[in-house]
C-alpha cells in the first residue's frame, strides 16, 4: 500500500504545493497545508487503489484543505458572487511595474477567483479539462467557458499593456 502512495502521490506533491501557494500566497502556509494533505492521504492509503483519477482527487483535497485553513484562521473566504467580480487593476499601481512577468502576474491577480483557479490548473499544472471539472466540482462546459474568459482577459490586458502601458 505504501508503494502506491510513493508511486502516485509523492510525484504530484510539487503540483499540490504550487496549487496551495496560488491560493494561500504564503510559502510556509502552503507547505504546511500540503503536509496536512499528505497526512490525510496517507491515512486513506488503503483505498488509493480504488480511486479512478488520483491526480484530480489529490488536487481536490489540496483545494479543500486550503479553504479549510483560510476559514479556520479567520480569513474571509470569498462568496461565489465575490469570486465572479473583480476590480480592474489600479492604473497608478500598474505604472510602477516594469517587467512583463510582473505585468502578467498583475493581470492574473485581477481575474475573478474561479478564473484564476481554472487558469492555474490548466496553464500551470497542465490538468485536463475533465480533471479541472472534477477538482472544482463544476461541469466540463463551465471549465471551458471559464478558461476561455480568463484567457481572453489575459490576452486583452496584455495587449493593452504592450500597446499603451495600461490594463483595464
Amino acid at each position: 500500500m505504501s508503494s502506491h502512495f510513493e508511486l502516485h502521490i509523492v510525484p504530484i506533491s510539487d503540483k499540490m504545493y504550487r496549487y496551495a501557494l496560488s491560493i494561500l500566497k504564503e510559502p510556509e502556509t502552503a507547505h504546511d497545508v500540503v503536509q496536512e494533505c499528505l497526512m490525510k492521504i496517507w491515512d486513506k492509503r488503503n483505498m488509493l487503489d480504488t480511486i479512478d483519477n488520483m491526480e484530480a482527487w489529490v488536487i481536490r483535497i489540496t483545494r479543500n484543505q486550503c479553504y479549510d485553513w483560510v476559514r479556520t484562521n479567520r480569513f474571509s473566504v470569498l462568496t461565489v458572487e465575490e469570486m465572479e467580480k473583480s476590480d480592474p487593476i489600479d492604473a497608478d499601481q500598474m505604472t510602477l511595474v516594469n517587467n512583463q512577468q510582473d505585468w502578467l502576474d498583475q493581470v492574473l491577480e485581477s481575474l475573478p477567483q474561479k478564473q484564476k483557479e481554472v487558469f492555474h490548473l490548466r496553464e500551470v499544472e497542465d490538468l485536463s479539462y475533465q480533471d479541472i471539472a472534477d477538482v472544482l466540482s463544476v461541469s466540463l462546459d463551465e471549465v471551458k467557458v471559464t478558461l476561455h474568459r480568463a484567457r481572453n482577459k489575459v490576452r486583452s490586458s496584455m495587449q493593452k499593456i504592450e500597446g499603451y502601458g495600461i490594463a483595464n
